[in-house]
């Protein structure tokens, strides 16, 4: 009788932590998905419907290469013996951990603070690890790992992000004719974009994709000869690439260029100039916003279904291994509710990142989604969970300081600041508290020990 009550907690300890899985992949949808696409609203490359397609697509096609990342957040901070020594134990905490944190990140989707799900399910985790294990237990390198990830992750997305702009602003917008550099620029940004987004296909993408490192390397090289080429050829066919400055409407129809040169003011015919050359990165952002997009999903994905599929593994296995992948169907099911998520509640957080940091424009939001990408897909393949947001903040900010530091809204940054900090132990108090009604209202002979 025993047995079978301990057998029925476990399988009611599955049916909810499975509700509440999908619940926290739609917190994510809502909350770091809408983080990521924020740059593409707040230069108005997309509309907020078409962020929210876009999002749903690739989001959902870079979940099904999460797995690495899953299998470090829901088996590497806990040693496996202390694990296997009570599994019972670790199934409960694993369905505390999604709800708690699924609870926090609820509470900051609605006041639009831009949190941190990694943040939250690993303060989650942590939380509850000191609360129930002995402080050995823990697994302090990877704790490290992930720690020192959320500090050079930030940084790193910056330095990528202030490097490409600052290319971009001195090669391009800073120069007399900045539509005409924007033209030769540009077939070498869209090879290098979509080659990398095909190296880490190669490298860390589903098992059928993946290449050795060297061929992956050539892959790369082709992709970007190909690209190189064809938009060159595209810019050819339209006659854009051989067309001088002066025919490429850049000022009213039925004005000369000498008619507007005498009659505007100068500051006017610059602005209408960097705009002409802006234009061309719109394709470059929406592109890169798929880019951001699939990096998140293949790398939060696991803020979701990690905790998750280590219940499932025990109720079907009785054990928990630490070589099992997690099952496609998993990660398909975590994809979908990071979709919902997006679709039903993300437009309350994109203003916040996408408009009230900085003022953005195709190329900063193109500069700061390639760094975010690089970042983010770097850490995918090194099975590291690092946080999309402060990847592309840090970003963000990057951008700004190219041209000056007066250009960032250092008020806000104060506020996302501020929600970062709170963040892990709000979420662990989250957890705890699920946990200590959870204990309550549990049989006492069916709680694990």
């Amino acid at each position: 009788k025993k047995r079978r009550c301990a057998v029925d907690v476990m399988s009611t300890i599955l049916y909810l932590s499975g509700i509440t899985g999908f619940l926290m992949a739609w917190a994510i949808g809502a909350q770091d998905v809408s983080n990521a696409l924020g740059t593409c609203v707040g230069s108005k490359a997309v509309t907020i419907t078409q962020a929210i397609v876009i999002g749903g697509v690739f989001e959902f096609l870079g979940s099904l290469m999460g797995g690495e990342v899953a299998h470090t957040v829901s088996k590497g901070i806990v040693h496996s013996s202390a694990i296997q020594a009570n599994i019972d134990l670790y199934v409960l905490l694993m369905f505390c951990t999604l709800l708690g944190t699924f609870f926090w990140l609820a509470f900051a989707t609605y006041f639009s603070l831009p949190v941190s799900t990694t943040h939250s399910l690993v303060g989650s985790i942590l939380g509850l690890g000191l609360a129930t294990y002995d402080i050995h237990d823990l697994n302090t390198k990877t704790l490290s790992r992930i720690i020192v990830s959320w500090v050079t992750s930030p940084i790193l997305g910056g330095l990528i992000s202030y490097t490409i702009f600052f290319l971009i602003y001195h090669k391009i917008l800073a120069r007399p004719q900045p539509e005409k550099e924007a033209i030769k620029f540009l077939p070498f940004f869209y090879s290098f974009t979509l080659g990398i987004l095909s190296l880490f296909l190669c490298l860390a993408g589903p098992q059928s994709f993946r290449l050795p490192f060297y061929h992956a390397l050539g892959m790369f090289c082709v992709v970007c000869l190909f690209v190189w080429l064809f938009i060159n050829y595209r810019l050819v066919s339209r006659g854009v690439r051989s067309a001088s400055i002066s025919s490429i409407q850049l000022h009213p129809l039925g004005e000369t260029k000498a008619d507007v040169e005498v009659n505007a003011p100068k500051v006017e015919q610059e602005d209408v100039r960097l705009e002409a050359a802006e234009k061309y990165f719109t394709g470059l952002m929406i592109l890169t916003a798929c880019v951001v997009a699939f990096a998140h999903g293949s790398n939060d994905i696991s803020n979701a279904i990690g905790p998750f599929s280590v219940v499932m593994e025990a109720n079907l296995h009785g054990d928990i291994s630490t070589d099992k992948p997690v099952p496609k169907l998993v990660l398909v099911a975590g994809g979908v509710g990071i979709v919902v998520g997006l679709a039903t509640y993300g437009h309350r957080v994109m203003s916040t990142v996408g408009e009230k940091i900085t003022k953005l424009t195709y190329t900063r939001g193109f500069a700061a989604q390639i760094g975010t990408a690089l970042t983010v897909l770097s850490a995918t393949m090194f099975g590291m969970s690092v946080s999309t947001t402060h990847c592309l903040i840090g970003a963000i900010a990057g951008v700004a300081l190219v041209e000056s530091s007066s250009k960032i809204n250092t008020t806000t940054l104060k506020k996302i600041a501020i929600s970062w900090v709170v963040t892990m132990p709000a979420s662990a108090i989250c957890s705890l508290t699920v946990l200590w009604i959870t204990y309550l209202v549990m049989d006492p002979s069916s709680r694990p020990k």
